[in-house]
């Protein structure tokens, strides 16, 4: 079913976002060619390119497997890098700092506001950023989804950069 469905929104142009977890031998058949944009963490993405690399090595060599693919790749506390082969720059961007309590949410969180952000502003930086201050925020508090903090949360927040 989702190999059909990837086959038919690239059909009608629409943008293919895929956060491939968990990774499998089915994932791994699914049409990948067609995903415009993958977000993905480190452990899936040494699974899909079938190393342990350097991050900014892996984030390169899955570039080169998925040539036309923008790469979210998220590293915990180490924060995230985004790559668009198209201009070959990548992004970095750190984790700010707040007591972490309960880190079930985070992925989830930044994975959706990422895509929103990007969807409302096509500005990678900006999308990192928003995403990086709404998994911030999702941490210092307990829970999965009662956790998630709303956009006027997000937006009011004014939190550092953790050193």
């Amino acid at each position: 079913l989702i190999p059909s469905i990837m086959t038919k929104a690239a059909e009608i142009g629409m943008t293919i976002v895929l956060n491939p977890s968990p990774i499998d031998e089915q994932l791994l058949a699914y049409p990948l060619d067609l995903v415009d944009i993958f977000l993905l963490n480190e452990i899936e993405a040494m699974d899909i390119v079938g190393s342990d690399l350097p991050h900014k090595e892996l984030l390169r060599a899955l570039s080169s497997k998925f040539p036309e693919a923008k790469i979210v790749l998220t590293l915990g506390e180490e924060g995230a890098l985004y790559l668009d082969r198209k201009d070959g720059k990548i992004l970095e961007h750190g984790i700010f700092d707040v007591e972490v309590v309960d880190t079930t949410a985070a992925g989830d969180t930044f994975t959706g506001y990422f895509i929103a952000t990007l969807a409302g502003t096509n500005d990678p930086r900006e999308a990192l950023r928003v995403a990086s201050l709404a998994a911030a925020l999702v941490v210092s508090r307990p829970g999965a989804a009662p956790a998630i903090p709303t956009k006027e949360e997000v937006f009011s927040m004014d939190l550092p950069h953790k050193a």
